[in-house]
């Protein structure tokens, strides 16, 4: 018996059990690996899905386009100058956005105080999910007209065939400066809707990106770039460059055809449908899929 100061030793009737730092360092190497293992999995899979929703609603607004063209038997213009707006704006009814139509004015400017709140609207329909967020207002599809003729050029020099005609599906509406201008009818798309471009990816704007990576806000030309908002006329574009030897796809969303889908970017054709096409596809038979009225149909 323990003197008259000294507390009784209990012991614990279950063994205690620790873990080694051995233990511990493996356990922690082998979550590490699974982890390693398990994200590029995960955000593939994100990927897969975003892309997946970003070609069902380019699919949206190209049944919206055939609608507009069945009931005024012309397609929507890219844009107008005499006031300013883009094509999007003309889609707002075969969108399901009547309420925002009936708020816009299109005797006024798109910019103008009084369609603030109409254009002041973000419409998740024209915002593909697989590009940033925490852009107000904007658009992640655009028409693209033409191609600048240093472009043309360019793509001449390394081989592809000179044409008649490089002009895409969409025309823009430049009255009263072109008196005989006017937006594109069926019968203009010769080479068939099903092999013509209608709507392209230009996403990411206003931020600035090249090759995947944030543009310097600084350098030229500084951000914002133009044309972001969905109701901006100046949301269409024209091809201005290409990088490597003839690359159009994923070089910079400086007004060019742009996503943030890995390898490539999805297109609209004239028909409605989207594909998806490799940033290494050839030039060739890009500039033939991009022309409406080239007599150079190719097979995709």
């Amino acid at each position: 018996m323990n003197g008259p100061f000294r507390s009784p030793v209990r012991r614990s009737l279950y063994p205690r059990f620790a873990f080694s730092l051995v233990e511990v360092l493996v356990t922690t190497a082998i979550i590490g690996m699974l982890v390693g293992v398990l994200l590029p999995a995960v955000q593939a899979a994100r990927e897969a899905a975003h892309r997946a929703q970003c070609t069902s609603q380019l699919r949206q607004i190209g049944l919206a386009i055939l609608e507009y063209e069945n009931s005024n038997r012309v397609f929507p213009p890219a844009y107008t100058r005499v006031p300013q707006h883009n094509v999007l704006a003309f889609l707002l009814p075969y969108v399901e956005q009547e309420a925002v139509h009936d708020r816009y004015d299109f005797t006024k400017h798109w910019s103008a105080i009084a369609n603030r709140p109409a254009t002041q609207t973000n419409l998740a329909l024209f915002v593909c999910p697989s590009a940033p967020g925490g852009r107000d207002y904007v658009t992640d599809y655009a028409t693209c007209e033409d191609f600048m003729p240093s472009v043309k050029s360019t793509l001449v020099s390394v081989g592809v065939p000179n044409r008649p005609n490089w002009e895409g599906l969409f025309r823009g509406k430049l009255l009263p400066y072109y008196p005989n201008a006017r937006p594109t009818r069926m019968a203009d798309v010769t080479d068939g809707l099903s092999n013509t471009f209608m709507l392209f990816e230009d996403a990411g704007r206003p931020q600035k990106w090249i090759d995947g990576r944030r543009g310097d806000p600084d350098a030229s030309p500084a951000e914002p770039i133009s044309g972001s908002r969905w109701a901006d006329d100046e949301a269409e574009f024209w091809i201005h460059s290409v990088c490597g030897t003839a690359q159009m796809i994923n070089c910079s969303n400086v007004n060019e055809i742009y996503s943030f889908h890995p390898g490539g970017a999805n297109f609209l054709y004239g028909d409605g449908s989207v594909h998806f096409h490799s940033e290494t596809i050839e030039p060739d038979p890009f500039v033939s899929l991009f022309t409406r009225a080239a007599s150079d149909i190719v097979s995709h």
